[in-house]
């Protein structure tokens, strides 16, 4: 496959996790972060689990279990802060500094990694913070607070997990690597639901297939193909892919709740689009200094 069919793959994860947000909303309701979270990865990495058992390909070994565990800590942690943060700042605050990540991830490639970034990424990381910008934050008057500071601690975490996740993958096989990850956080999240919150499963049938859907679809089949996406792209590619999220869930929101889509959200959504495409752009050749 070439670059741009992983890219497409990536778009794909972004728009499900976009959807995402609609889904969870009302589920949010009824039961705790936590709750939820256990839910959701548990019976992903359990589908996964079983899949991978039923074809006699869930083969461990110690490094692999310790990789898997150890980004599974690390997405564990993104979500916390994520939603600890959501509650104390408004949503486009929140979901502009989650999309943030496109910016510390070369940051941290170059200060910890020694990684340069090329000027044409450069170009694209600035490109697409400002749709993220006109996406999320045009018509809000909020300064910096404490959720939003917590928030920003979540969005590093991710980008660590971004860039450490890259070199994992391709060690060790997708399918098991993922089924160790989904069901480290599906462990922590149950763990910390009976310390932190009140179990519940008093659900309605409808709520229950959000439930199964946002676990198969939108966790096992999600992460998986994130994985498979960054055996082949590059961490500050995924980061500017993933600045697409608000916009899928501003538009989900439009087709689920009937939230309007402004002006800014369109030309936010266009920039974004365009810090994507932009190494595909046709560069202006050369001019011929050759004078007859």
């Amino acid at each position: 496959m070439k670059k741009i069919h992983y890219e497409l793959l990536m778009l794909l994860v972004v728009a499900l996790w976009g959807s995402s947000f609609a889904l969870t909303k009302p589920l949010l309701d009824k039961m705790g972060v936590f709750n939820f979270l256990a839910y959701r990865f548990i019976i992903g990495g359990l589908v996964l689990l079983l899949f991978l058992l039923a074809t006699k390909k869930f083969i461990v070994n110690k490094e692999v279990l310790k990789s898997g565990i150890t980004t599974g800590v690390l997405i564990f942690i993104t979500f916390y802060f994520h939603n600890i943060g959501l509650k104390y700042t408004s949503v486009a605050n929140n979901a502009f500094i989650v999309g943030s990540s496109v910016i510390f991830i070369p940051i941290i490639q170059y200060l910890i990694f020694k990684k340069k970034t090329s000027s044409t990424i450069i170009l694209q990381t600035i490109t697409a913070i400002i749709g993220l910008a006109l996406i999320t934050l045009l018509n809000t008057k909020n300064q910096m607070n404490f959720g939003d500071i917590i928030t920003l601690a979540g969005t590093v975490v991710y980008s660590f997990y971004t860039i450490i996740v890259q070199d994992h993958v391709r060690k060790f096989s997708v399918n098991v690597f993922v089924t160790i990850q989904l069901l480290t956080v599906g462990i922590l999240s149950l763990i910390s639901t009976f310390i932190f919150e009140k179990p519940t499963m008093d659900l309605a049938a409808n709520e229950w297939i959000n439930i199964i859907f946002l676990a198969v679809v939108i966790t096992s089949i999600a992460y998986y193909l994130l994985s498979v996406v960054q055996k082949h792209l590059e961490a500050t590619n995924v980061g500017l892919i993933f600045t697409l999220e608000p916009f899928f869930a501003v538009l989900f929101s439009w087709v689920f709740y009937h939230e309007i889509i402004s002006l800014n959200m369109l030309i936010g959504g266009t920039l974004i689009f365009i810090s994507m495409i932009m190494p595909y752009m046709p560069k202006k050749p050369y001019a011929n200094n050759d004078h007859p």
